[in-house]
């Protein structure tokens, strides 16, 4: 059994309910509240939205890639979009202030005033020494440069024999060059020991690059012993072969390597007078 206080609350509460309903002024309200909902809904859905979001407008996004980038951004502001510029360290693939990326991609639809963010190739360009790779195999050779930065531009036989195969005889620009990265480099290398047989000449007293011109006239490479360090300096002073090995008159393949041991000009004279002596041949040497 309900008590007596709720009976007479439940009896207030209809009521109260059976006179609103009963009530024209509520329905009334009601119904402007209702059509003053749905009017606000229209208004904000159909037509302030649309305006905000562009909703329904698109726009698809023109291929600009290797385009110079003050183009690619009169183009694409043309259009409404706007342009954010992103630079990349320097590429010698591409032309420089060229872009070579985008994002979002060529054909995408996208809203008006969407950012569009371009990668230009516009970033500094690297300097490399070039790296002494005359002794390598090739293929250690082509790694290592390539490491660098640098392009294999081409791989030749050397004309002139050598003992190790496949090892570079060779180099263009030389070691220690500075070079933009991306740039060239031209590889010789070693196909082995030649068929034919040369003499050796006697090439004591002659200065080392003298000495080298003469070996390799013969088709005779060489190997500079206790040579300083500047022998690569042209305003270095002279160096010169002190003796060999083998002895002159030593038939050997095209392609033998002859060592040169040497004595710097400006330095006292050796005990020994000029001429100076050779060595004598050495076991294996020759035929």
């Amino acid at each position: 059994m309900l008590p007596e206080t709720a009976k007479r609350l439940l009896l207030k509460t209809g009521s109260y309910i059976r006179a609103l309903l009963r009530n024209p002024y509520w329905w009334g309200g009601l119904i402007l509240l209702a059509a003053f909902l749905g009017a606000g809904y229209v208004l904000v859905n159909d037509l302030l939205m649309p305006r905000l979001t562009r909703q329904g407008a698109h726009l698809r996004v023109p291929n600009v890639i290797n385009r110079p980038y003050e183009q690619a951004r009169n183009d694409l502001e043309a259009l409404g979009l706007h342009v954010e510029r992103i630079v990349q360290q320097y590429n010698p693939a591409f032309a420089r202030d060229v872009v070579v990326d985008q994002n979002p991609p060529a054909s995408a639809l996208v809203k008006p005033e969407r950012h569009v963010y371009l990668t230009i190739n516009s970033g500094e360009l690297r300097h490399v020494v070039v790296s002494d790779v005359v002794g390598l195999s090739l293929r250690e050779a082509v790694n290592r440069l390539r490491a660098q930065g640098l392009h294999i531009e081409e791989t030749l036989p050397d004309s002139i024999p050598a003992p190790h195969r496949n090892t570079v005889t060779g180099q263009n620009p030389p070691a220690g060059d500075t070079l933009t990265e991306g740039a060239s480099i031209s590889l010789w290398y070693s196909t082995g020991l030649g068929i034919g047989y040369s003499t050796i000449p006697d090439i004591t007293g002659l200065g080392v690059h003298q000495a080298q011109d003469s070996l390799l006239a013969l088709q005779l490479r060489s190997i500079v012993i206790g040579a300083p360090d500047s022998l690569s300096d042209p305003n270095a002073p002279d160096v010169i072969v002190l003796r060999q090995s083998p002895a002159p008159g030593t038939r050997v393949r095209a392609g033998f390597e002859v060592r040169l041991h040497t004595w710097q000009a400006e330095q006292p004279e050796p005990d020994r007078p000029f001429p100076f002596r050779f060595e004598e041949n050495e076991p294996g040497v020759g035929l």
